[in-house]
């Protein structure tokens, strides 16, 4: 079983965080010990899927027809199909498929075929000799690669006919973009036909380890803190714009104003190395994203919406607790979310708590968790959505701390947030099902950052509110008014 901290514990944790952040010696040992990194979500049972004796650094995951899922491992690069995962453990198995690949990053089923996203190319692979197993590897085509370390294909996706890819950087050791790439189309996401074909439709990527389809089919992908990257993003991806790395020589359609993204991930807060996002189709945060880390362990919840026809809106801590940094992460159809865990030993880069592999499920439980669901933002604020009625403490402004700021993208490795100011919360209405509760924010700036705080409210029931935070990415602000 897999062991978690009591809900009741919370607050305990919570208050011992804030005492040693008060006395100057919150260090990273500390936060380790004593914050939600270390929390299951209540509303969910974890539990290991990966049979005994098999230790997968997970580089993607997949599902397969017939209760089976497709899994790549990373160093050594192969592909095994996992069965029986989601019954009782004693159920579970796992064989070796193939091996022999360069460092595969992502997996994609269409047509009934398997497909996956190796350094060098896109392959379809397939049972040639009928025992289950996709052994056999055929060429879809090529993709730009130099040899040189940090060049990835992250993630796969296919609509529309095409698959599409995110291709990183060439890097040095320290991850420092490498001046000149060998290859200028490295930093873009492309597609490529099923019969070959290679496009660039997006640039300005650094490190976007991870993507999946969203709402409308639209492509979402993550992309990690570093050059021309104050902090890490969570970007949906509209062709031929460009997303603000910068490399020598220019990306295509560099010379055009750089997108933002839908959602900053603020650095050592929030994310620290954010990976494969899932999209929820099922449950109660239906419609919404789920974004692992592979170096703080934990999966973060994004909401989305769209103002003034793009994309935007806020990330939530969700769940800590597992076994291994979340590297790559599914969402089932029953609302369960599958998690696959990856490490190199080094707690400063690809590995939290130097642990090397996992894989785990997280499975709804139906037990109900006071929780913030959703953030919108209005004309004057934001209207937050809880899960369930908070108490009369819910209504007074002083129970809200809110503050905003900005990124500067320069040429230096990550930056820090620029022009931090108060946003005093002047008044608080609620909806008349007492669900949705508007925060009236004088002075919210566009292309700023707003992290509010919530403190102390609890549900009518006395219930404590899990994770009292969100952070909401203003691109643009919204002329609807809050409607109780």
């Amino acid at each position: 079983m897999q062991k978690r901290i009591s809900p009741s514990l919370i607050p305990f944790v919570r208050a011992i965080r804030s005492a040693l952040t008060a006395l100057g010696i919150f260090c990273s040992a500390a936060s380790a010990l004593v914050t939600e990194e270390s929390l299951v979500h209540p509303g969910f049972d974890l539990s290991v899927i990966r049979p005994k004796g098999f230790e997968p650094p997970i580089s993607g995951m997949e599902f397969l027809p017939g209760g089976r899922m497709a899994l790549s491992t990373w160093r050594p690069s192969e592909l095994w199909i996992l069965s029986g995962y989601a019954g009782p453990y004693r159920d579970i198995k796992v064989r070796k498929a193939a091996t022999g690949f360069k460092e595969l990053m992502g997996l994609c089923l269409a047509d009934d075929t398997l497909f996956a996203a190796d350094q060098d190319g896109i392959y379809a692979l397939s049972d040639k000799d009928g025992d289950g197993l996709p052994e056999t590897r055929s060429l879809v085509d090529s993709l730009p690669f130099t040899g040189s370390f940090h060049e990835w294909s992250f993630g796969l996706a296919r609509k529309q006919g095409r698959f599409f890819t995110a291709l990183s950087v060439a890097a040095t050791s320290t991850g420092k973009t490498l001046v000149p790439q060998k290859d200028g189309r490295r930093g873009s996401l492309v597609s490529v036909g099923r019969d070959g074909g290679l496009d660039i439709v997006a640039t300005g990527l650094r490190a976007p380890d991870g993507m999946c389809l969203g709402p409308d089919s639209g492509l979402f992908v993550t992309d990690n803190q570093g050059s021309w990257l104050p902090a890490s993003k969570f970007i949906h991806i509209v062709p031929g714009r460009t997303y603000g790395h910068h490399t020598q020589p220019p990306g295509k359609f560099e010379d055009g104003y750089p997108a933002p993204p839908a959602v900053w991930l603020p650095y050592g807060t929030v994310s620290k190395s954010p990976t494969q996002p899932a999209y929820a189709t099922a449950g109660p945060y239906a419609g919404q994203f789920f974004v692992g880390d592979i170096a703080f362990g934990v999966v973060r919840r994004i909401f989305v919406e769209t103002v003034g026809g793009e994309w935007q809106g806020c990330v939530l801590r969700f769940s800590g607790g597992f076994e291994a940094g979340v590297h790559r992460m599914l969402a089932g159809p029953d609302g369960s979310l599958y998690l696959g865990g990856l490490g190199n030993g080094d707690m400063q880069n690809w590995g939290w708590h130097e642990r090397k592999f996992g894989l785990q499920r997280m499975k709804p439980n139906g037990k109900p968790v006071f929780e913030i669901l959703s953030a919108r933002i209005r004309k004057g604020g934001f209207e937050v959505t809880f899960s369930s009625p908070p108490g009369p403490e819910a209504m007074q402004p002083a129970r809200y701390r809110a503050k905003q700021w900005w990124y500067e993208p320069t040429e230096a490795y990550g930056g820090p947030e620029k022009d931090i100011s108060a946003l005093p919360v002047k008044s608080v209405r609620v909806s008349r099902d007492g669900m949705r509760y508007f925060l009236e924010l004088p002075g919210m700036r566009p292309q700023q950052v707003a992290h509010v705080h919530l403190d102390g409210i609890k549900s009518r029931d006395g219930k404590d509110l899990w994770t009292p935070d969100f952070w909401y990415t203003m691109n643009a602000f919204s002329t609807r008014e809050f409607a109780p």
